[in-house]
């Protein structure tokens, strides 16, 4: 990306390569992510100077360029640009951002809901486009659903030794996530990382249902359910049919 010049006061410019930053601060802004983790309480930290939205827009932060490795966030915390287009008060080291995310993953998945919640929730707000599937009858009679995807992706983890890594369906070692993807352009609206050798059926009427809640934070439209043959079980279908998707 092309270095860009800002003004972050009246008396400097500062050149940064990761501009595209002030967009995400941007969206941020929009969302009730900081209002919510701020009255959050996680056991053994009581009002941290670098608080729970700090760490959590800091991780977003790598994770829009790429980064996913907790020390790269070191070279930011001297980057002003980086925590003024995050809304950041602080920018926690490496430590920080480690211990406070496996707190937050150990204690419940209060933090993940929150953010699943806010991401639903700000897609409708922007009114981004939902395109949907249409079938015509032979009498012209046209019908539309939202399609909710769903599926497991394998990926390959192998030569690592991550926590989780295991043998997955592929023949590959690694983690077998679970995706759900809203409409014709595949906005995520959930996510569960697994154990690769989890099988794909596996929590999945869970999975499932919170994907349909999250979908209708998102839209009002008629969902349209698909999901690979693995899942082809009655726990499915009866999700299905308790939440009138089709």
């Amino acid at each position: 990306m092309k270095p860009v010049r800002f003004n972050l006061d009246q008396s400097m410019e500062t050149l940064t390569a990761h501009s595209g930053l002030a967009l995400i601060g941007l969206l941020l802004s929009h969302t009730r992510i900081a209002k919510r983790l701020i009255k959050y309480k996680l056991p053994g930290v009581h009002n941290p100077t670098v608080t729970h939205p700090d760490v959590l827009c800091s991780y977003l932060g790598l994770l829009c360029q790429g980064k996913s490795d907790f020390d790269h966030i070191e070279p930011f915390r001297e980057d002003k640009f980086f925590g003024k287009a995050l809304g950041l008060k602080h920018v926690p080291s490496s430590p920080t951002l480690r211990q406070r995310l496996d707190l937050a993953a150990a204690a419940s998945y209060d933090w993940q809901t929150i953010l699943l919640e806010e991401s639903a929730d700000l897609l409708r707000s922007l009114e981004v486009p939902l395109t949907p599937v249409t079938v015509t009858t032979d009498g012209g009679q046209v019908s539309s659903w939202l399609p909710l995807d769903l599926d497991v992706s394998p990926f390959d983890n192998g030569f690592t030794k991550k926590e989780g890594v295991s043998r997955t369906y592929k023949g590959t070692d690694g983690f077998s996530p679970f995706f759900a993807y809203l409409g014709q352009e595949g906005y995520g609206v959930n996510v569960n990382l697994r154990e690769g050798s989890t099988h794909v059926q596996k929590e999945a009427a869970a999975f499932l249902l919170h994907s349909i809640e999250y979908s209708r934070r998102l839209t009002d439209k008629r969902l349209l359910v698909r999901m690979d043959a693995g899942n082809d079980a009655i726990e499915n279908l009866n999700v299905c049919l308790n939440e009138q998707v089709d």
